[in-house]
């Protein structure tokens, strides 16, 4: 036989046992496939389910959505706004769980209750079943599924588990499905899932809103207190002011970490909508709230409006589907702070501190920039012979570096600072400056004047181009001290 032919049989060879393999390797995986489907209580892809109705020991729970990716209404009980995630993890738990038997010859107890006689199954526990459950499917292309309703009813324990008696507690339960024959056995864990009442499955979020869709708000405390906030457009950038009592810059990383703390704070109590009235206000302490916010759109229509109310137990907030819910009572200082917390204290605010490059000390010592590091200006230590070399000051570094970020505990606007003599800024305890070393760009000088009354640890602070005086604690100026003085700390210097 001649060579070639003797190749291209071992290739034809070689190829009908690697299709073969290939054969057998895809059979197997679809094999593979169809046993998990089939040990599944019920198949179907989490993503097709459009209305969900759960009925347990709790009542009747009616969920709905338009398509995959919008949200949850709760159709049943009405007035509560659902839970996204927890009615997602139900039906994740649902999709998920697989049966452990599979008992044909009780096909009769079975078949009685899809038929809509559950007195067939009542010896398994389904006279009255523990839980039953109706998924809507909607068709699914890809999969070839046409749109359907799926039904799932759970038992009565079985009669095997830990413990005796009162104690018993059952490893496994009766399941009936619309996709499969006969009774099955399902873990219990199925039953706890589903278990689930209002407080599980309504939403506990306080703010029911998004930040970027607020555009101003106003927070009124009972006290008189009225602080309002405007967002507007510069150069792009979304940017917050105070308008009342006053109209000043405000922080815009404050006011967006406010907004959120409403998002991420949860109920740890909730009173139904249904179940609040005139007579109970007073027990929630919101019969004449101690503070409220109300959250406006870019239009002036009200996205939510939160009242607050203090008893000596807990902090009550009124919830967006008009539930009042309940958290610790030491949060209400945060929800309602004072004016300070939201207007921009950074005392040297508007810098660019890129252009920063020398700090003058009260003594007219000067410390300049070069590079990343600072220098005592005309300080050169020899540390050998040939190689002159500086010495970096890494207190001035971190000083200059510090104080752009450094805020002022509270501030007292121009108004309140007529009488500088009052705070000793006429004659300064000591100052600094920043500047460039480009003479062209401007210089900002700082003078520190006395220590506030009934506040050692602060004193005041006023930029001498700025009217407002600042209030500011002290552990800078120990640092400032040693520098006007030339030297460094010996930690500084490792």
């Amino acid at each position: 036989m001649k060579s070639w032919v003797k190749i291209s049989i071992a290739v034809a060879a070689g190829a009908a046992i690697w299709g073969g393999l290939v054969l057998d390797q895809h059979l197997a995986e679809k094999e593979e496939v169809s046993k998990k489907q089939e040990v599944r209580l019920l198949d179907f892809e989490s993503k097709d389910v459009l209305k969900i109705n759960l009925q347990n020991k709790f009542g009747q729970f009616v969920f709905q959505r338009e398509n995959s990716t919008s949200n949850w209404k709760m159709l049943e009980p009405q007035g509560p706004k659902p839970d996204q995630d927890a009615i997602n993890n139900l039906l994740a738990a649902v999709q998920s769980t697989n049966y452990e038997q599979h008992l044909e010859d009780a096909k009769k107890a079975a078949d009685g209750l899809k038929s809509g006689d559950p007195s067939l199954a009542k010896n398994y526990g389904f006279e009255k079943a523990r839980v039953a459950i109706v998924l809507d499917v909607a068709a699914n292309k890809e999969s070839g599924t046409k749109a359907r309703e799926l039904k799932l009813w759970l038992g009565g324990d079985v009669g095997i588990g830990s413990g005796a008696g009162s104690a018993f507690n059952a490893l496994s339960i009766y399941a009936i499905s619309t996709d499969r024959n006969g009774l099955l056995v399902a873990g219990n864990s199925i039953a706890s899932t589903l278990e689930k009442g209002l407080r599980d499955l309504r939403s506990k979020v306080i703010g029911d809103f998004s930040v970027s869709d607020v555009s101003s708000f106003e927070l009124n405390k009972n006290d008189g207190t009225k602080i309002v906030l405007n967002k507007t457009k510069e150069n792009n950038q979304n940017v917050w002011s105070v308008v009342q009592p006053k109209k000043i810059v405000a922080d815009n990383n404050q006011v967006g970490l406010y907004l959120d703390s409403f998002i991420r704070l949860r109920a740890d109590k909730i009173t139904e909508a249904a179940s609040i009235n005139e007579q109970n206000k007073a027990a929630l302490g919101l019969a004449q709230p101690n503070a409220s916010l109300v959250l406006k759109a870019e239009d002036g229509k009200v996205i939510q409006t939160i009242q607050m109310g203090l008893t000596s137990e807990s902090l009550f907030l009124t919830m967006a589907d008009g539930s009042v819910g309940s958290v610790e009572l030491t949060k209400f200082s945060d929800l309602a702070p004072s004016l300070k917390f939201f207007r921009d204290r950074r005392v040297l605010s508007g810098i660019s501190f890129n252009d920063i490059s020398s700090l003058k000390t009260l003594s007219g010592v000067v410390y300049q920039k070069e590079g990343s590091s600072w220098y005592k200006a005309g300080a050169e230590v020899a540390k050998d012979a040939k190689n002159p070399e500086k010495i970096a000051n890494e207190d001035a570094r971190k000083f200059v570096e510090d104080w752009e970020f450094i805020t002022a505990e509270d501030v007292l606007d121009a108004d309140e600072t007529t009488n500088l003599p009052k705070f000793g800024l006429d004659k300064p305890l000591t100052r600094f400056t920043l500047s460039s070393t480009d003479t062209k760009k401007p210089q900002f000088e700082l003078l520190v004047g006395n220590r506030v009354p009934n506040n050692e640890k602060a004193v005041y602070v006023k930029r001498a181009d700025k009217p407002e005086v600042f209030v500011m604690e002290t552990k800078w100026l120990d640092v400032l001290t040693r520098l006007d003085q030339g030297g460094q700390s010996p930690q500084a210097k490792k």
